[in-house]
């Protein structure tokens, strides 16, 4: 009987992996991204740049600029994939989930884009990569629907052998 509940949370992790892997993977292509970023507006050129802009500043101000970018670059990934990672299991996607994250990822988006970096392929990319994530968390729950379908019909194919 001790096997029963742990082969019923086994099941429960295994329901839920394909969400969890296709939404850690859009978070740290994100988080990737911004790091990528945040490496290059650290180069000597944009410091330069920076110094042009504002003569006035040093280089503590440009650190703590670079700083502050990338921490709320990477804010929204990190607390979406780290409260999905740890809630999941108890609590599965229900629609106050998908409303309150899918809310967030697109405020989070739409000040992505409002930041108007058109020259940038970075910019873009984050673009689709936010958009993708949205499309994620709002869709979560077919995802799983999805699986258990596909595990369902193995299951029938199993049993006739």
């Amino acid at each position: 009987m001790r096997e029963e509940p742990r082969l019923r949370s086994q099941a429960g992790k295994q329901r839920h992996r394909r969400q969890l892997t296709v939404l850690i993977a859009f978070c740290a292509a994100l988080i990737i991204i911004a790091a990528l970023e945040a490496a290059l507006l650290a180069g000597p050129e944009a410091f330069k740049i920076w110094q042009e802009l504002f003569p006035e500043t040093g280089a503590g101000d440009y650190s703590a600029f670079i700083l502050t970018r990338f921490l709320l670059d990477v804010l929204v990934p990190v607390s979406l994939s780290l409260y999905t990672y740890f809630t999941i299991d108890k609590f599965g996607t229900p629609r106050t989930y998908r409303i309150v994250w899918g809310g967030v990822v697109l405020i989070s988006a739409m000040w992505k884009f409002l930041a108007l970096e058109t020259s940038s392929l970075i910019w873009y990319l984050v673009l689709a990569l936010w958009a993708g994530l949205f499309l994620i968390v709002i869709n979560i729950h077919r995802l799983k629907q999805e699986y258990e379908k596909k595990e369902g019909a193995h299951e029938v194919s199993n049993n006739r052998l």
